[in-house]
């Protein structure tokens, strides 16, 4: 497969990530694999040997989208807050509108032109010391921040999630809408509370998932500490997430710090989500290694 072409939008975030992102590490992008290449684009070349460059996170790519579908829909039923929004009889009964729309949702954080959100991919071995591999974990992170110190505090951040409801995802039938609007209203109070007030210097992990079958190998770990490193180098104040169940323990092992609990919940029902807002702060900053059977993510 021909190397995909990296438009100015993508090289504008690789040299903000980056300082030693240059030209040179383009001019060889034909010669060498796309992880190592996207290494290079990272500075992290020197970090990568043949043992561990498998788990090194890379940068996803749009010829990703389906690999990463695949990790959600494989995935995320395991969390709570997924069949809060997906009952599994809706997404049993319509197993089309559940890939097709959680599909479109990745081709937009994937999208070179959105470069207010930044995908990170780790690949593994489909058998034990095999050679060929896979992507099974990854993470999606708001990186407005880049815009904002570009164009200035008013900036307006694009938004895949309403996008994609413009795109026929308000009428999906996979998905129980009441659930799903309370549960996005619930998530912009609650980040507006406890994080819009300390400003656009912050990074927003708003999705991570390791594919079942390869959970407690360091891959959530691995993508975390790379967010940690950005946080770390581009001197951000803080880096957020909204926690379900399914994430809290691992988040926690990583250093982040409960804010506040809050419900999600349609009024006059009984059913109700928990979501828990954490953050990362830069004094807490540092590496973990997580053996296998703490890293549950």
């Amino acid at each position: 497969m021909p190397h995909p072409r990296l438009s100015p939008s993508l090289i504008f975030l690789f040299s903000l990530f980056c300082p030693s992102f240059s030209l040179f590490s383009i001019s060889f992008a034909p010669l060498v694999g796309n992880q190592l290449r996207l290494a290079v684009a990272f500075g992290a070349a020197a970090n990568m040997t043949a043992t561990n460059m498998i788990r090194e996170p890379r940068l996803g790519l749009p010829t990703d989208v389906d690999a990463l579908t695949q990790v959600i829909i494989q995935t995320m039923p395991l969390d709570p807050q997924w069949n809060y929004r997906f009952p599994p009889a809706l997404r049993q009964k319509y197993p089309d509108d559940h890939r097709k729309y959680t599909r479109m949702l990745f081709e937009y954080f994937l999208d070179q032109s959105y470069t207010d959100w930044c995908v990170m991919v780790v690949e593994d071995s489909l058998e034990p010391g095999g050679s060929d591999t896979a992507i099974v974990s990854f993470g999606v992170w708001d990186v407005s921040f880049l815009n904002k110190r570009r164009y200035g505090p008013k900036y307006r951040a694009q938004d895949p999630v309403t996008d994609v409801e413009n795109n026929g995802g308000s009428t999906r039938k996979d998905a129980n809408h009441e659930h799903f609007n309370q549960f996005w209203k619930g998530q912009i109070r609650a980040y507006k509370r406890y994080f819009a007030p300390i400003g656009p210097e912050q990074m927003h992990l708003q999705v991570l998932a390791t594919h079942p079958d390869y959970q407690r190998r360091g891959h959530a770990t691995s993508l975390c500490n790379w967010a940690i490193e950005r946080v770390r180098e581009e001197r951000l104040k803080d880096m957020s997430v909204m926690a379900s169940p399914m994430g809290y323990g691992l988040y926690t092992k990583l250093g982040f710090e409960t804010v506040a609990t809050f419900p999600i919940q349609v009024p006059g029902e009984e059913e109700k989500l928990t979501l828990v807002a954490m953050m990362y702060t830069p004094s807490q900053i540092q590496e973990f290694v997580l053996s296998e059977e703490d890293d549950t993510d």
